[in-house]
């Protein structure tokens, strides 16, 4: 099963159309502002565990991603 993430882009990609008011390119929007902070963690926890890569840059990248989970990981079937 896809995630949501991959369900827009998929939709996005099928009517590219920048003028086109709302749909799958708002509601990627709407997405990706509403998990700002959980984004900015990941790169921050991803960012400190490239260039320590020590176990509490891995725990905080691990929580990170599954904060976003939700977003970008497959979803059960319904």
């Amino acid at each position: 099963m896809k995630s949501v993430f991959d369900e827009l882009i998929d939709k996005i990609e099928k009517d590219p159309r920048l003028t086109k008011r709302g749909g799958a390119r708002a509601d990627l929007g709407l997405l990706l502002f509403a998990d700002r902070e959980a984004i900015g963690a990941l790169w921050r926890a991803a960012d400190g565990c490239a260039r320590l890569g020590d176990e509490a840059s891995r725990g905080e990248l691990r929580a990170a991603v599954e904060r976003l989970r939700p977003l970008f990981g497959e979803r059960p079937p319904a």
